[in-house]
C-alpha cells in the first residue's frame, strides 16, 4: 500500500465517522508562541484553550510539520525527521475514550491490515477508563496493555490549562528489531515496539497548584505520523525505506554516482532526503531563507543539505533540481506544490550558489583551525576563531558546529556570544543618536501625561479647536513668543502623526495673537512647531489647519501603495508579503519579501495594473470591524503588526482589502499617475520598490521628456531612431576603441621587439627592460608578448613596465634561468624597500604600485640580484 493510498484511506474512514475533512494548515501557524507548525493539534489549539468555538465537533485531517528540535538525530536514527505529516481525528465535546479506541483499533486491523496478534496499547497507570475500554471494549488481552507514566502517557498544553491521559498504539516488529532483554516490551527504547498512533484523552483542567478538574467539555486530539505508518505497511526497516522517501535517495544516486547501500553514506542520504521535503513545504508556505525566525530555519536546512551533498560526492548547487521529485510525490495531495515550483527552484538555487562560495572560502580557515586542534590534542576551539570564521568569511556557526561535532570537537560558545554581543555594542554606538532622540520623545510624552487629545483629521482639514498644554521641549509652559519652538497639545487635531510608514502632517495653527507652523507630528497630540509671530498661550482657541496640498500629495501615494502591494502579489505571486512602507509627499517605498530581482517585464505588468486600477476610478471606501472578522473576510494584514480589536479596513473596490490607519484618496482616479522608479535588494529575499504618482509623477516623466527632447536634438533624428542612433554610436566608438588598442599594441610589440635588438649585442644572458609611459598597453597584452620572446630567446631576463597615475605596473619573467632563481621572492624583497607588491609564479611575477621615481632603482635591484645568484 503506497503512502497516497494510506493518506486518503485515513481520510475516507473517519470521513464515513461523520468526521469534517479539513485541508492540512499552513506551516505558519496563527499562534505568536510557534514559530513553525510542530503538531497536528496546533491549528485547533484556540479550540482546547475554549478561546474560539468550533464550528464541526468532528474533525479529520492530514496535517504538515515541521520541527527541528532534534536536528543531531536526523539520518542517524530510523525515525527522526524535520519535515512529516501528522494523520490526527479530533473530538471537541462530542465522543470519547471508547469511539477513539475502537476507532483507532478498527482502522489499522481492518482498513490497513495490521495484524491484531502483533498490536499492543498503553495507558497511563492512573487511567483504568482507558484500561478497561481497551480490554472490554477492544478486546485487547490484558497482557498486551501495557501501564506507563506522564512521561510517556500524558499530555499538557503547558503548566496549567486543558491536559489528559494519553493511550498509544504499538506495532510489534518481531524479535530481530529488538535489544534482546527479558524486559523489553512497549516503551523500550529500542525498534522492536514501534509507537504509531497516540491517542489523547483531554479531560482535565490543571490548576496551578497541579490539581486535575474535570473539564466541562472532553475533547480528542490523535497523531499518527504517515512516515511511520508507512514503515510498517510496507516493511520497511526505517522511514528511509518506504516510497515516501526512497524516489529521492534514489535520485540522489544517479547525482552523486555514489550507493545508497554504502554504510557510511546511508546518513548523508537520509539527511538531503529528509531536509529537502521539509525546505520544499515551507517555501511553498511562503518562508523565504533570511538570519532570523523562520527564515533562518529554512536557510539552514538549505545550507545543511547543501554540505550533506559534498559528502556524497556533489559538489555544486543540485537541491534545486532534487525538489522536482518531492514535487511529482506529493503534488496530488498538495497542489501548492505544482503552483508554485518554479519559484520554490529558483528561491533555493539562489540560497545554493550563495552558499557555495562560503563554503568553499571558509572551510579552508575552518580546515586548518580543526588541524591545529587535533595537533595540540585539544577538544575545543577558540570562540574568537569561530567569529572570525563568521565576521571574515560570512560562515555561519551552526554550520561550524555540524562540521566540529563530526571531527569530535567543539568551540567556546560563551567566547562566541561575547564576540558577537560585542559587535552589537559598536552597531548600538553608532545608533546612538537616534536612541537618544527616541528617549527625548518619550520624555517629551510623559511631560503630556493626562493631557487628551482627539484626531479628527480622517474628516476635517481645519477646525476650531483649544491648546490644552504646552512645553518647550524640557518643561510645560504657559505661553511662547516669536522664533521659540514649541510642542502643543490640542484638544482636536487634524494633523496625521508618523506611523504606520506615513509621513506626518504639517500646516499651521493660528490664535489672535500669533501663529505656529506645524512641523513635526509625533503622535494625536504632540505636535511640533515654531511660533513664526506673535505669541499663544495655553488655552487660546485656535483654527488648526494642515497643509493640504501636502496632505493631498501624501494620500496619492498612501493609496497606489496598496494598489502596488496588490499588483505585486498578482505578477509574483502570493508568497509577496510586505516587509516594510514609507509614503510621502515626494514618492513612495514598499518593501516586500522575494527572491530575485524584477524583470523589465515584471516592472511593467506591475506598473500597468496599478495604472489600470486608476484609470478605473474606483471607490476607496473605509470601514470598522473587529480583527477576527476581518481576517475571515481575507482583509490583508501584516502579521508582525499589533492591530486593536476594532480595525480599520481600507477597500479599494472590489480589488484589494487591508487593514490601515492612514488617510487616502476617495477614489482611485484622483491618483492621475502611477511610475515606479527604481527597484533592488534591500537584504537577502527582501526587495524594494520606489515610486511616485500624481503630480509627482508627471514632473517626473516630463523630466523624461525633456531629456529626450535634448537627446533627439543633439542627435538630429527622429524620436523613433534615438535608440537605433544610439546603438550606432556606441558600436563604432566600441570599434575605434578596438582599433586604437590594436595601433598601441602594435606600437608597443614593436618598441618592445627594438629594445630587444639593443639589448641583444650583449651576451647570453639578455637583460631586456622597458617602460611605458605614453599609450601604455594592458598589463595582460604584456604577457602575451612574454610568450612570444619565450619562443626568441635562448636564456635571459625580460621586465616590461606601464606608468600609469604615477606608479607602475607590469610584468617581470625569466627565460630558462637558473632553478635557483626565485623571482616571486626576489619581487617581495625588493618592494619592501621601495614600495609597490607583486607575486605570482618563480618564474613569472606581475607587480604593481612601484612609485614611478623608483624604475630604475628596482631594474638595478633585480639585475643585482640575479647576477649574485648565478
Amino acid at each position: 500500500m503506497t503512502s497516497s493510498e494510506l493518506r486518503q484511506k485515513f481520510l475516507d474512514f473517519f470521513e464515513e465517522k461523520e468526521h469534517k475533512i479539513l485541508p492540512s494548515a499552513s506551516l505558519i501557524p496563527n499562534d505568536p508562541t510557534l514559530l513553525l507548525t510542530i503538531a497536528g493539534m496546533v491549528p485547533f489549539k484556540p479550540i482546547f484553550l475554549n478561546k474560539i468555538q468550533p464550528n464541526f465537533k468532528r474533525v479529520v485531517s492530514v496535517q504538515k510539520c515541521v520541527r527541528v528540535n532534534d536536528l543531531g538525530n536526523v539520518g542517524h536514527t530510523a525515525r527522526h525527521h524535520t519535515f512529516f505529516e501528522m494523520l490526527g481525528n479530533f473530538s471537541f465535546g462530542d465522543y470519547f475514550k471508547k469511539e477513539a479506541c475502537l476507532w483507532g483499533w478498527e482502522f489499522l486491523t481492518q482498513w490497513i491490515g495490521f495484524c491484531p496478534a502483533r498490536m499492543w496499547v498503553s495507558v497511563h497507570r492512573k487511567d483504568q477508563e482507558a484500561y478497561e475500554v481497551w480490554k472490554n471494549y477492544v478486546g485487547v488481552p490484558p497482557e498486551r496493555i501495557v501501564f506507563l507514566g506522564d512521561e510517556d502517557n500524558f499530555w499538557a498544553s503547558g503548566p496549567i490549562g486543558p491536559c489528559g491521559y494519553c493511550s498509544e498504539i504499538y506495532y510489534d516488529r518481531g524479535d530481530a528489531m529488538g535489544c534482546g532483554q527479558s524486559t523489553c516490551a512497549p516503551g523500550c527504547n529500542c525498534d522492536r515496539y514501534l509507537e504509531v498512533w497516540n491517542l489523547v484523552f483531554m479531560e482535565f483542567d490543571r490548576k496551578a497548584d497541579g490539581t486535575l478538574e474535570e473539564l466541562p467539555k472532553k475533547n480528542i486530539d490523535t497523531g499518527m505520523g504517515l512516515e511511520r505508518l508507512a514503515s510498517v505497511v510496507q516493511e520497511a526497516e526505517t522511514d528511509y525505506e518506504t516510497d515516501l522517501f526512497l524516489p529521492i535517495i534514489q535520485d540522489l544516486e544517479k547525482m552523486s554516482g555514489n550507493d545508497y547501500s554504502i554504510l557510511a553514506l546511508k546518513p548523508p542520504f537520509r539527511i538531503i532526503a529528509d531536509h529537502i521535503r521539509a525546505i520544499v513545504f515551507l517555501i511553498a508556505d511562503g518562508i523565504y531563507p533570511s538570519n532570523e525566525g523562520r527564515g533562518y530555519i529554512l536557510r539552514r536546512l538549505i545550507r545543511r543539505a547543501y554540505r550533506y551533498g559534498g559528502k556524497i560526492g556533489i559538489h555544486q548547487p543540485f537541491l534545486h533540481e532534487l525538489l522536482f521529485i518531492v514535487i511529482d510525490g506529493m503534488g496530488n495531495a498538495y497542489p501548492e506544490l505544482d503552483l508554485r515550483k518554479d519559484i520554490i527552484s529558483k528561491i533555493v538555487y539562489q540560497e545554493e550558489a550563495r552558499f557555495e562560495g562560503t563554503l568553499k572560502s571558509g572551510e579552508v580557515f575552518l580546515n586548518q583551525l580543526i588541524e591545529q586542534a587535533k595537533k595540540s590534542q585539544r577538544q575545543q576551539l577558540s570562540g574568537k576563531d569561530i567569529f572570525m570564521l563568521y565576521d571574515t568569511y560570512g560562515f555561519p556557526s551552526d554550520v561550524a558546529e555540524d562540521i566540529l561535532q563530526e571531527e569530535g570537537l567543539q568551540f567556546n560558545k560563551a567566547e562566541f556570544e561575547d564576540q558577537m554581543e560585542q559587535q552589537k555594542n559598536r552597531a548600538r554606538k553608532a545608533r546612538g543618536e537616534k536612541d537618544q532622540l527616541m528617549r527625548s520623545q518619550k520624555e517629551i510624552e510623559e511631560l503630556f501625561t493626562g493631557v487628551n487629545s482627539r484626531f479628527v483629521g480622517y474628516n476635517q482639514s481645519m477646525v476650531n479647536t483649544e491648546i490644552v498644554a504646552l512645553s518647550d521641549g524640557e518643561d510645560r509652559i504657559s505661553q511662547a513668543e516669536t522664533d521659540q519652538k514649541v510642542i502643543i497639545a490640542l484638544k482636536e487635531s487634524p494633523f496625521y502623526p508618523e506611523k504606520g510608514g506615513q509621513e506626518y502632517d504639517t500646516g499651521w495653527i493660528d490664535s489672535e495673537q500669533g501663529r505656529v507652523q506645524v512641523e513635526k507630528v509625533y503622535s494625536e497630540f504632540l505636535i511640533e512647531g515654531t511660533v513664526v509671530s506673535g505669541q499663544i498661550k495655553e488655552n487660546d482657541r485656535v483654527w488648526a489647519k494642515i497643509d493640504t496640498q501636502r496632505r493631498r500629495l501624501i494620500e496619492i501615494h498612501h493609496t497606489t501603495t496598496h494598489l502596488l502591494h496588490r499588483a505585486l502579489r498578482e505578477i509574483l505571486g502570493s508568497q509577496v508579503k510586505q516587509a516594510g512602507s514609507w509614503v510621502g509627499e515626494s514618492g513612495l517605498r514598499f518593501d516586500f519579501t522575494h527572491f530575485s530581482a524584477l524583470s523589465e517585464d515584471e516592472i511593467d505588468a506591475v506598473e500597468d495594473i496599478v495604472n489600470q486600477k486608476i484609470f478605473e476610478d474606483l471607490p476607496v471606501v473605509i470601514s470598522y470591524s473587529s480583527l477576527d472578522e476581518a481576517q475571515r473576510a481575507g482583509v490583508v494584514a501584516l502579521f508582525e503588526e499589533k492591530y486593536q480589536s476594532l480595525v480599520r479596513i481600507i477597500r479599494v473596490g472590489d480589488y484589494t482589502a487591508e487593514l490601515c490607519g492612514g488617510t487616502h484618496l476617495r477614489r482611485t482616479s484622483e491618483a492621475g499617475l502611477f511610475k515606479i522608479i527604481t527597484e533592488s535588494s534591500i537584504g537577502s529575499g527582501l526587495r524594494r520598490v520606489e515610486a511616485v504618482a500624481g503630480p509627482v509623477a508627471f514632473s517626473y516623466l516630463q523630466e523624461y521628456y525633456r531629456l529626450g527632447r535634448n537627446i533627439k536634438n543633439i542627435l538630429g533624428s527622429d524620436h523613433h531612431q534615438i535608440l537605433p542612433t544610439i546603438n550606432n554610436l556606441i558600436e563604432n566608438n566600441k570599434r575605434y576603441k578596438e582599433e586604437l588598442q590594436r595601433t598601441f599594441q602594435s606600437h608597443a610589440r614593436q618598441a618592445i621587439f627594438d629594445a630587444l635588438k639593443v639589448a641583444g649585442s650583449n651576451d647570453t644572458p639578455i637583460y631586456l627592460t622597458h617602460l611605458f609611459v605614453e599609450n601604455p598597453p594592458e598589463v595582460d597584452y604584456l604577457k602575451e608578448i612574454i610568450d612570444e620572446l619565450r619562443t626568441r630567446l635562448k636564456q635571459g631576463m625580460v621586465v616590461l613596465g606601464i606608468k600609469k597615475d604615477e606608479a607602475i605596473s607590469g610584468v617581470l619573467a625569466g627565460i630558462n634561468l637558473p632553478q635557483s632563481i626565485d623571482l616571486n621572492r626576489l619581487v617581495r624583497e625588493i618592494t619592501k624597500k621601495i614600495g609597490g607588491g607583486g607575486g605570482g609564479r618563480p618564474s613569472l611575477v606581475q607587480f604593481g604600485g612601484i612609485p614611478f621615481g623608483s624604475w630604475e632603482e628596482f631594474i638595478k635591484a633585480i639585475k643585482k640580484m640575479t647576477d649574485q645568484i648565478s
